[in-house]
């Protein structure tokens, strides 16, 4: 049995998770296209395209959303991002969604 470290599984699925749902807002809410939400994200835009598409991120993004503290932050950082004259997101926006999710590990696993 291997005990994984939290910001390894981070990595691997809450991750991919947060910028499918700040992606998202940034298009459907601020009109960002793929390639300015991908810029601002730090990401490609084949990347943007597959969460958009629903092959990566979306299957624990509908649980985060479930979660009203993850669900501020991330509309938080989507507003800061749309409304920022420089719209990139800090890594210290995501470290702090990981950081609320992990409060709410439980919470996620009874959903």
């Amino acid at each position: 049995m291997s005990l994984k470290p939290p910001c390894e599984l981070s990595v691997k699925f809450i991750i991919p998770a947060v910028r499918f749902l700040i992606a998202r807002k940034l298009i459907e809410k601020y009109g960002f296209t793929q390639t300015s939400a991908a810029k601002a994200l730090g990401t490609t835009q084949a990347a943007i395209s597959h969460y958009m598409r629903f092959k990566r991120g979306w299957k624990l993004s509908e649980k985060l959303m479930d979660i009203s503290d993850v669900r501020d932050i991330i509309e938080e950082v989507a507003e800061e991002i749309a409304t920022s004259k420089s719209p990139e997101v800090d890594a210290l926006n995501i470290c702090e969604i990981c950081k609320t999710i992990r409060k709410h590990i439980d919470e996620l696993r009874s959903l």
